[in-house]
């Protein structure tokens, strides 16, 4: 009877017994209680390396992202193979912005489990290679998360937002290509809405006698604005942005067309209404541009731009 009594108590007080018990309650929401039956597990062995883990998760969720650092490290150091550990500390560094520390176990837990290294952690890894201004390195990265999920969009929108921050939008107008033979219905409408700025910035980078050159960007920029409408009709930005494409080729009824559909999709839309007002006033229709820009100023109640245009059209003599 008495080694039965002896059986139980020494199941009870495992420190893997209390680990299972931590999982239990981490599982159903009860951190507390999990932290409680953590801390019983490390107090019979303090080397358990999945209770380091688990703990370093927690503090992570909790944002105490020394508290994880401490944890996650921990448990590296008792097993430098726990992708979850590595991967854990890997995104405890990147949050505190310490990339090339964050780059150190990201590649760790690669090189141990590249068959369980998903995409989004190829995303990861390439982020921080990036803000350390290995760009090649992060482009690669960010190709192999492609390759590990055709399907991760991230992955292609990892890849086109290093070429807008080159102003390259015909190296994102190729990755975009990639996504939509992949899978059409990849791409989102702000997709398409950010290469259509993209080529409207691409202009200001050409000689001003380039016309012909700056009337095909315009036509890009217009194509991707229409795509990102086809695909969210309800996208106001876009709408807006169209509108500011057709005035650059002046098309001025596009235009005011396009703005006023911005407007009825977002009635708390500033941009477009300041816009409207400037046309409106152009073409001699002061009264309606006055409702446009006070429009915009009770919306944007410090807008000094709107202010100017309006303060000139109700007294025009100053």
């Amino acid at each position: 009877m008495s080694d039965v009594t002896h059986s139980k108590s020494s199941s009870v007080e495992s420190p893997e017994t209390y680990l299972q018990y931590g999982d239990r309650y981490r599982n159903s929401g009860n951190i507390p209680l999990a932290l409680k039956n953590y801390q019983r597990a490390l107090a019979i062995n303090p080397d358990l390396a999945a209770v380091h883990e688990r703990l370093g998760a927690i503090y992570q969720q909790q944002e105490n992202v020394m508290e994880a650092i401490a944890s996650f490290s921990k448990a590296v150091q008792l097993d430098p193979q726990s992708l979850a550990s590595q991967l854990g500390l890997g995104n405890a560094y990147q949050q505190m912005g310490w990339n090339e520390l964050a780059i150190t176990h990201f590649q760790q837990a690669l090189k141990s489990h590249p068959d369980r290294f998903f995409a989004e952690y190829h995303c990861r890894l390439g982020d921080s290679l990036k803000e350390r201004s290995r760009i090649a390195e992060a482009l690669d990265s960010y190709e192999r998360a492609i390759a590990t999920n055709p399907d991760y969009i991230d992955g292609y929108r990892a890849i086109a937002q290093v070429y807008f921050q080159q102003n390259h939008p015909e190296a994102v107008n190729d990755i975009y290509e990639r996504a939509e033979n992949h899978n059409s219905e990849l791409l989102q409408a702000k997709d398409y809405n950010a290469l259509g700025v993209a080529w409207l910035q691409k202009i200001t980078s050409i000689d001003s006698d380039a016309q012909d050159l700056k009337e095909n960007l315009e036509n890009k920029a217009i194509a991707c604005f229409e795509r990102a409408i086809q695909i969210d009709p309800a996208y106001a930005d876009a709408h807006c942005n169209l509108g500011s494409t057709f005035i650059r080729k002046n098309q001025l009824k596009d235009a005011i067309l396009a703005y006023k559909e911005a407007i009825d999709i977002d009635p708390n839309f500033a941009q477009p209404y300041f816009n409207l007002g400037i046309i409106l006033n152009n073409i001699g229709k002061p009264e309606e541009a006055i409702a446009c820009f006070q429009s915009a100023i009770d919306l944007i109640p410090d807008w000094v731009e709107a202010k100017q245009y309006l303060g000139k059209l109700l007294n025009p003599n100053k």
